[in-house]
């Protein structure tokens, strides 16, 4: 896709060109080498056509060079601190450095492509690895279960960092997934990261940038247009759910089609509404890859302490995407959620917290705490209007 005939030679060289660049100290960031499996997706690649999506991982730059993106630019990203975060909006090229933190996204974008009627694909690519993960089966069960355009690719090399598949798991025995997983054997070639040959420590310093000029942070400050109301706050919340939905927002979680959320979806469209299966994490990645395909994804939690079983869809990457991608993807997802913090059926204190300082302090984007139905009707009204996530926290005792 980049006018260039890839061969096995011609990308062992453009890994060779960047450990030499790593070995002479220019590269003072992690770095995770390609090698060995070069026959292997130049034979894949192919069936990705223009427009479908890959989504990566820390070791990228192949499948980067593969969907078209030039290999000068993905040097440049590699020589300024990006090697573990390589994004193309254009091209749809999207990745995450944390084990299964792309599996429910592609679930999401899938899902998107799918109800747009789109002919596009979304493909995965993961390692062995994150296979171990309950993420990946979340998200396997769900493309599975819903005939989404999405495949997963596993790059099986036996390895998980240093770790053999077999001292992992007490045998080396490949889990038999169903026919929207592909898997291919090869035999890494580069060590886990770095090259194994240890830079010159001045020139690595000479070359080292703080963590605010690699990833400049976001303004995240925010003003609510607070304006008197008669309602109650019940009535609010299903005022601004009622908004939300007229404005073309969909809705995700359990407990969305049968209890409409406590009854503040009853007059959001069903064709709005979908159910999950009761898995947090899932939830989140699903809403983030519905949005990068111009969704305005609502999830909802009906008690906060919930949200922390989802707590790497939420602070490792609904708060990160836009930031590590320098913009190049936004992630427009609310989270309604609940602090079941009073009124009748009490269910104990693992059912009862208020994380709200907590995931203040856990995430950059506005986490916005409501105590009056004017306060419910301005925050949400804020995050319709915000190309960024927000967090609403309502409370049960004020229903």
């Amino acid at each position: 896709m980049s006018g260039i005939e890839w061969s096995p030679d011609k990308l062992i060289a453009f890994t060779n060109k960047i450990a030499d660049l790593h070995d002479k100290g220019f590269i003072p960031t992690a770095l995770h080498l390609c090698g060995g499996n070069e026959e292997q997706l130049i034979e894949l690649f192919p069936k990705i056509k223009k427009g479908d999506y890959v989504l990566s991982t820390h070791r990228n730059a192949y499948h980067a060079l593969l969907h078209g993106i030039p290999p000068n630019e993905l040097e440049n990203k590699i020589l300024n601190g990006k090697s573990m975060y390589i994004y193309d909006r254009e091209k749809n090229f999207y990745m995450s450095a944390i084990i299964g933190g792309t599996v429910a996204t592609a679930a999401g974008i899938a899902l998107a492509l799918l109800k747009k009627g789109s002919s596009q694909k979304v493909w995965c690519f993961i390692g062995d690895g994150t296979e171990d993960s309950g993420h990946f089966y979340e998200a396997v069960r769900y493309v599975d279960g819903h005939n989404l355009p999405c495949t997963f690719v596993i790059e099986d090399d036996g390895m998980a960092v240093e770790a053999s598949k077999e001292s992992r798991w007490g045998n080396d025995k490949d889990f038999i997934w169903p026919s929207c997983v592909l898997r291919y054997y090869y035999t890494k070639t580069r060590p886990h990261i770095r090259t194994g040959n240890f830079a010159p420590v001045d020139v690595m310093k000479s070359f080292m940038k703080t963590d605010e000029q690699y990833f400049p942070r976001l303004n995240q400050d925010y003003v609510l247009d607070i304006k008197p109301t008669k309602l109650s706050y019940k009535e609010a919340i299903k005022e601004a759910m009622t908004d939300l939905g007229n404005s073309g927002c969909t809705f995700h979680g359990y407990s969305i089609v049968p209890g409409d959320a406590m009854g503040s979806l009853s007059e959001v469209p069903s064709s709005q509404k979908f159910e999950t299966p009761v898995a947090e994490n899932l939830m989140v990645g699903l809403a983030i890859g519905m949005s990068f395909e111009g969704y305005k994804p609502v999830v909802y939690f009906e008690r906060h302490d919930f949200m922390l079983c989802a707590a790497d869809a939420i602070c490792n990457h609904m708060d990160k995407i836009e930031r590590i991608s320098h913009g190049e993807f936004k992630v427009p997802v609310i989270l309604k959620t609940v602090v079941d913090d009073g009124g009748l059926f009490y269910s104990g204190p693992t059912h009862s917290q208020d994380l709200t300082k907590t995931f203040q302090e856990m995430v950059d984007f506005p986490v916005i705490d409501t105590h009056s139905p004017e306060e419910v009707l301005a925050a949400y009204k804020y995050a319709k209007d915000c190309d960024g996530p927000v967090m609403v926290v309502e409370h049960k005792k004020y229903m």
